[in-house]
């Protein structure tokens, strides 16, 4: 038997010990449309979900056109469009740009520039678009949002159209206007459309009904047939039934599962991870130029942070420049100076040592500031395009690309300012290098957080934590038990970056001052780099590896 549309045989869905979904099954014919309905709970949103293969069935089986719904996500994302109840785009980018990188985004490269922009233009006119394509995101009304995250869903030309509530806060016109087109496209383009809707007044748009209650389909045909069967005259008569009264339900009848013959879909795969990858660098560049705040934020950290490092080390550096210990020929006097050198030396050495140390802090909040809410912020955004094929090797390589940049400029001028006004000895070059490794180990740790936590908040509060710990933790201002500082510093960036910019004046009286008065290990630079390094390495593994698990 030939199933080319949907085809849902004993589909069960458990969470934990709670019954999401029982004995679920139907076959759907390609090109129909079809609303599922029910009171809040009764589990229509699960059903979509699983539909759409984001929730793997407990038991049974799920056929998109004679594919396991699994199987023809991994090899054709495209074919199934689903669209959650809100839309997710970037608000400060127009209509005509998110429309734009959607297509970059998902039609093959293979596709010409003539082809694609054919092929927008006709999503525009179907979806009716073109009064405010150059109008931001966030300005639309609820419904013009809904209309546009439709049109996304269509660049991809998906067989299945998978919507969750999509009418829901619709006026009674525009609900019967939306309802119409959803009809014209399973019909007129062969589209099977699948749509969850709490608004029942224009069901008879829909070729069929699946009623859901307790996780059960109680029946599914024609809004004819649905309101003949329970003998009522409306939706609301149906639901009062099921909701005011005890009704018993049979056990489902268990269906066999018949043998699936795949179609041919008409669909494409996305272009390949590195052709998203110059899509993904010129949004990103956009989005950064137009978030105003926050380049003022970078700013202002850009300017004042050096600032305060020079201002703790005005009155206090004058001092170490002038320790000497040379000999001198007169053995009174050098003893004098040596005496001098005791007294000044161990507040020269808390001076230098702190700051070091308050150079590295600042630099860590600098990069918790960088990536902390990178990833979070545009979760939903990413949710979907993940969904649609987006790579995540991609996506993260573009996030690293901007944080490069960002730690490299961030910690030159921190170098270089630090060092012309303090009058620092040392390589330029060589504390430029290790204050930028800290600066991005910690803008890619905190960019892993970003990707791991759900929401933007939970990440900012997660990524303080992480630089409220540098500092005792590190052991250079609070000495720390040998055995606790074995256990922390491979983790604390603030140590390696403290050591590593302590070495590059290791010749000379600055680094003499702290070594002979702290008892505590500092770090060669090379090893210092290479550990900042490898954090470097494991914050973008983890990033990669967490943007992959927001597929699902």
């Amino acid at each position: 038997m030939r199933h080319h549309g949907v085809y849902v045989a004993n589909l069960a869905v458990l969470a934990g010990n709670k019954t999401l979904l029982k004995g679920v099954s139907f076959d759907l014919p390609t090109g129909s449309f079809t609303a599922i309905i029910g009171a809040s709970g009764c589990g229509k949103s699960t059903l979509l979900k699983t539909l759409a293969g984001l929730i793997a069935p407990s038991s049974g089986a799920v056929f998109l056109a004679g594919n396991p719904v699994q199987t023809l996500k991994e090899e054709f994302p495209l074919a199934v469009g689903y669209l959650p109840q809100f839309g997710a785009f970037h608000p400060d980018l127009t209509v005509e740009e998110n429309l734009n990188n959607a297509v970059a985004l998902r039609l093959p490269s293979t596709v010409s520039s003539e082809v694609k922009a054919n092929w927008l233009n006709h999503i525009i006119q179907l979806a009716r678009l073109d009064s405010f394509l150059r109008q931001p995101y966030k300005t639309l009304s609820g419904g013009q949002m809904r209309r546009m995250a439709l049109a996304e869903e269509l660049i991809g030309d998906p067989a299945f159209l998978l919507l969750d509530e999509l009418t829901s806060g619709l006026d009674a016109f525009s609900d019967r206007e939306m309802m119409q087109w959803l009809r014209d496209l399973a019909h007129e383009h062969s589209k099977t459309v699948v749509l969850v809707t709490h608004a029942t007044y224009h069901l008879e748009y829909c070729d069929s009904i699946l009623f859901l209650h307790q996780g059960r389909l109680i029946r599914y045909g024609s809004l004819e047939s649905l309101l003949q069967t329970h003998e009522v005259s409306s939706i609301t008569d149906l639901y009062e039934i099921y909701q005011t009264r005890t009704v018993e339900l049979s056990e489902s009848e268990v269906v066999e599962i018949l043998p699936a013959e795949p179609a041919l879909l008409k669909t494409a795969k996305p272009p390949s991870g590195w052709s998203q990858f110059a899509t993904l660098l010129c949004r990103q560049a956009e989005l950064f130029w137009r978030d105003k705040g926050q380049i003022w934020l970078h700013l202002a950290l850009i300017i004042t942070f050096p600032a305060l490092v020079a201002v703790f080390a005005y009155n206090g550096l004058p001092q170490v420049r002038q320790l000497t210990l040379s000999l001198e020929s007169n053995i009174l006097k050098t003893l004098a100076e040596q005496l001098l050198y005791l007294k000044e030396s161990f507040h020269a050495a808390s001076l230098v040592s702190g700051l070091a140390m308050f150079q590295v802090i600042l630099l860590t909040l600098i990069g918790a500031n960088n990536g902390a809410r990178e990833i979070a912020k545009e979760r939903n955004v990413l949710t979907k395009e993940l969904n649609a094929g987006l790579s995540p090797f991609a996506y993260v390589t573009t996030k690293f690309l901007q944080l490069l940049v960002l730690c490299a400029i961030q910690a030159f001028w921190m170098a270089w300012f630090v060092k012309v006004l303090c009058g620092f000895p040392g390589s330029l070059f060589a504390q430029f290098g290790v204050l930028f490794a800290t600066t991005l180990a910690m803008s890619t740790t905190c960019l892993a957080i970003s990707a791991y936590a759900p929401t933007p908040e939970r990440a900012s509060l997660l990524a303080i934590y992480l630089v409220g710990f540098q500092l005792p933790l590190s052991g250079a201002a609070l000495s720390l038990p040998d055995w606790l500082s074995v256990i922390c510093r491979p983790f604390i960036a603030a140590y390696w970056g403290w050591s590593g910019y302590l070495r590059t004046f290791e010749s000379t009286r600055h680094y003499d001052i702290v070594k002979q008065s702290r008892d505590i290990f500092i770090a060669p630079y090379e090893l210092s780099f290479s550990v900042l390094g490898v954090h470097v390495a494991v914050a973008l593994f983890l990033t990669w590896y967490f943007v992959g698990r927001t597929r699902s």
